[in-house]
């Protein structure tokens, strides 16, 4: 299993850094346009402010302009489209960490830790509002059809991309939640922006409707693998690879697949312990370590790893 995945994981690497460097000079470009302090904590939070690299992998753009590629599109034609669901993509980061509470994101502080709440709410704001005006730029090389057609599909992914976050939050006050409860989350806080990244990339190839319908359901399936990898990283991951602290999920009380797993695998006695733990206001590090513990006892990381092989 290593032998096959490492190669996989070089051609990923390559892939990425391939289309890095013109992501990035087209960001920098996009946020270059005001040399306020308010474009400060933008250029900050994407990592684009001078400093060592911070900034995460660019997946989401990467995606558009591979797929546009790949079905016979002139992939440069279609950056304003990738460099819009990065701003996007930033945009929803910088409002989740007010509402996680996360003080670093890639080993560094997050905008609201650093420049406080307020400011970071209008620095998210001020991101969407970039990647919509950006996207605008398709007309140099696309009819306004097509290019309201990309606002469409950004603008729809977008809107399914916060009610998500809002399910997402709303399940860490409840007792339980389902599996089918947790997949709908999922589709719409992760799935949406990936699939509209994927289905970008095929309309400004001018693909036909069939091919781009296959691509969004690609994108949904990548979409539901993304972060169902992620919530295992979540409880397991390392912090020199997440950036964030082991078990950050389990202490912010998320519904993710593990606990999801979890209650539906538990016996009483387990199911009456995971759930006073999660009742509390606030959980510890012993608490954390409790729960991994019980996690360990039902077997979730090997059932949780297999919906990844199959998502």
């Amino acid at each position: 299993m290593i032998h096959r995945q490492e190669p996989l994981a070089a051609d990923a690497a390559r892939v990425l850094a391939r289309f890095r460097t013109p992501i990035d000079v087209a960001l920098g470009e996009s946020l270059a346009l005001d040399a306020s302090p308010l474009y400060d904590m933008l250029r900050f939070h994407i990592g684009l402010d001078g400093e060592a690299a911070a900034g995460g992998k660019a997946l989401r753009p990467t995606l558009c302009l591979l797929v546009c590629e790949a079905l016979g599109g002139h992939w440069p034609h279609a950056m304003p489209a990738a460099v819009s669901l990065e701003l996007v993509h930033n945009f929803s980061l910088i409002h989740d960490d007010i509402q996680d509470e996360d003080l670093e994101r890639h080993h560094r502080p997050t905008v609201w830790a650093k420049w406080g709440v307020a400011q970071a709410i209008n620095a998210g704001d001020a991101m969407f509002c970039l990647a919509t005006l950006h996207l605008e730029t398709l007309r140099a090389h696309f009819d306004d059809t097509m290019a309201m057609d990309a606002v469409s599909l950004l603008h729809e992914a977008t809107r399914e991309m916060i009610q998500g976050q809002y399910l997402d939050v709303s399940f860490e006050v409840v007792p339980e939640v389902g599996l089918d409860d947790y997949l709908r989350m999922i589709s719409y806080k992760t799935g949406a922006l990936l699939r509209a990244s994927i289905e970008l990339g095929a309309l400004l190839a001018k693909a036909d409707h069939a091919t781009r319908q296959s691509c969004r359901r690609f994108g949904e399936a990548t979409g539901r693998l993304f972060q169902i990898k992620d919530d295992i990283l979540g409880v397991w991951g390392l912090s020199e690879v997440t950036g964030k602290p082991v078990g950050t999920d389990i202490k912010r009380k998320k519904k993710s697949l593990p606990i999801v797993i979890a209650l539906s695998k538990a016996a009483p006695a387990e199911r009456r312990a995971l759930q006073s733990i999660y009742g509390q206001d606030t959980l510890s590090d012993a608490d954390v370590a409790n729960v991994q513990d019980i996690f360990g006892q039902l077997g979730v990381q090997p059932v949780a790893q297999t919906m990844a092989n199959d998502a």
